[in-house]
């Protein structure tokens, strides 16, 4: 390598390293869950090193434990799952609460690309600390219900005339809002069972994954998906359509979609009868 290449090349490192962004690689085995870091510049290292030593992220090392609450685990491991179906995926905005090497607990902002090429994922992209400090991710959960509630509450009268269920939803599959102009025994579990869980604390496995597929297939694609389905409701099926909307987000919020739903079950069984 000459010297003006050598030159070249301390610029553009040097460049990498005034970065207040980190960058990174992640090598992941989908069957195992242990992975290799490389962090590209100073700014990815600092982060990582927060949260093990530099031994730790060189060699094989489970990063879900930096990971602080089990359901935040959870989703992040459906993240994999998700790649591992499509073969790729591109997330933006994606927030993780992380745990320090000193049980400090601090949120990071990325926008990551994964790849898999049979067992093994990779996925680049880029990271910083949150200035938003949470104590939990439970609490954001709540500070995100609670917001969503207090927005809707403003449209109560829109909804007493509107003739379909409309639900909030965001990412990880948390309810966040039901229009109240559904009578209880008409939705698949008591309102007060139903906001502020995930599908998967609500329906069987199988039927969760069906609606947190859907929903991430919006706001992956920006598009509306219609789905029909049915659930059994009062000791009877009922079939329901539903549009699912994604809706636009700002800075770290989580993304979200609307689902509009109308019950079809007349038109179901009007068009079995003949």
């Amino acid at each position: 390598m000459n010297k003006k290449s050598e030159k070249s090349e301390k610029d553009f490192n040097k460049f990498l390293n005034n970065l207040p962004i980190g960058i990174f690689e992640l090598i992941y085995s989908y069957s195992t869950k242990i992975g290799t870091f490389s962090y590209i510049n100073e700014s990815a290292k600092k982060i990582f090193l927060k949260c093990a030593t530099k031994e730790e992220l060189e060699t094989d090392f489970d990063f879900m434990k930096i990971l602080v609450d089990p359901d935040l685990v959870s989703d992040d491991i459906q993240i994999f799952d998700r790649i591992q179906e499509k073969g790729m995926l591109i997330l933006n905005n994606k927030q993780f609460l992380l745990t320090s090497k000193k049980g400090k607990q601090f949120l990071v902002d990325t926008n990551i690309r994964a790849k898999m090429k049979d067992d093994i994922i990779t996925v680049t992209g880029t990271l910083q600390e949150s200035p938003n400090v949470i104590a939990d991710e439970t609490k954001k959960s709540t500070q995100e219900l609670s917001e969503i509630q207090k927005e809707m509450s403003t449209f109560h009268d829109f909804f007493e005339t509107f003739n379909a269920l409309i639900m909030i939803v965001n990412e990880e599959g948390r309810i966040l809002f039901i229009s109240p102009n559904t009578d209880d025994r008409l939705l698949y579990k008591p309102r007060a069972e139903i906001i502020g869980k995930k599908f998967h604390e609500i329906f069987p496995k199988g039927q969760a994954d069906f609606f947190l597929s859907h929903c991430l297939e919006a706001i992956e694609k920006n598009d509306i998906v219609t789905i029909e389905y049915h659930l059994p409701i009062e000791n009877m099926v009922r079939w329901f359509q539903s549009q699912v909307i994604p809706v636009q987000v700002t800075n770290s919020e989580s993304r979200k979609v609307v689902a509009i739903i109308r019950d079809i079950t007349e038109l179901k069984i009007k068009s079995i009868k003949e």
